[in-house]
């Protein structure tokens, strides 16, 4: 049966990293695995750049564009209620003009113009994550998840929905439910100095120094981390850079041989 890990930590802390690093050494053993890092189009319960559309306005909007129907449903996700459709892959505009233009303001996850209620957004979630699970066979023995559980949807929540560490908890609480008996792991990667570390991925990704706004933004998200983390039955493995990376991919690689 497909096993499951979820990467957790902060922005900057070596999950993209760790995920790679894993996928590399499970498929030096043999094994079969797939890792999806941040902002992978392809992550199937992560979402960059969608928008989610109610029957009536997806039915819409595929009447109204013909052409773009082949891909308007190749880049459709059944949602419960809603259906979710990718309008970008990475830098790559989906559709034309005219019809991105209609999705944005649908847009889910980054900056929503018309933010759903909560407990809707939380719903699409969980619909998405259910089918997931049902559709899981084997094709894969490991799929690696970077930041899908918590980080993005936490973000999100905090940033474009005012969530408080209760609700947060919940949603990731419910998440998990959906997935049902599928044998899953959380991998959270600690960050020892928060400023230090911070600093070191905006370098690294050509960005400028962190701002106060971003700092104090960040220690927030450690604190609903805390919370989350603590609230969950699932075990949670721990991973700290400061224990050295080699030793702390070793350690992950044998959690994962373990799940």
């Amino acid at each position: 049966m497909t096993k499951l890990i979820f990467l957790e930590g902060v922005s900057g802390a070596g999950k993209s990293t760790l995920a790679r690093s894993l996928e590399e050494r499970l498929l030096a053993l043999g094994f079969s695995a797939r890792a999806w890092v941040e902002f992978d189009h392809t992550n199937p319960i992560d979402f960059y750049c969608t928008a989610a559309l109610t029957g009536e306005q997806y039915g819409d909007l595929l009447s109204r564009y013909p052409d773009e129907s082949e891909a308007f449903i190749k880049n459709s996700i059944p949602a419960g209620e809603f259906t979710l459709v990718r309008y970008y892959h990475g830098d790559d505009r989906v559709f034309s003009e005219p019809l991105s233009e209609e999705l944005y303001p649908f847009e889910l996850c980054y900056h929503p113009q018309r933010p759903l209620p909560l407990e809707v957004y939380t719903e699409i979630y969980r619909a998405v994550w259910q089918s997931f699970a049902e559709s899981l066979y084997k094709k894969y023995d490991y799929l690696i998840f970077d930041g899908s559980l918590i980080h993005h949807p936490v973000n999100d929540m905090i940033r474009n929905y005012g969530a408080d560490k209760e609700y947060a908890l919940s949603h990731v609480v419910t998440l998990l439910a959906a997935l049902g008996d599928t044998p899953r792991a959380v991998f959270y990667v600690k960050t020892d100095d928060l400023a230090f570390q911070l600093a070191l991925a905006h370098s690294d990704r050509g960005q400028p120094p962190p701002s106060e706004y971003e700092l104090t933004f960040w220690k927030t998200r450690q604190d609903y981390d805390r919370y989350i983390l603590a609230g969950l039955s699932e075990k949670i493995e721990y991973f700290s850079p400061s224990d050295g990376w080699e030793k702390m991919h070793d350690r992950a690689l044998s959690s994962a041989l373990a799940i």
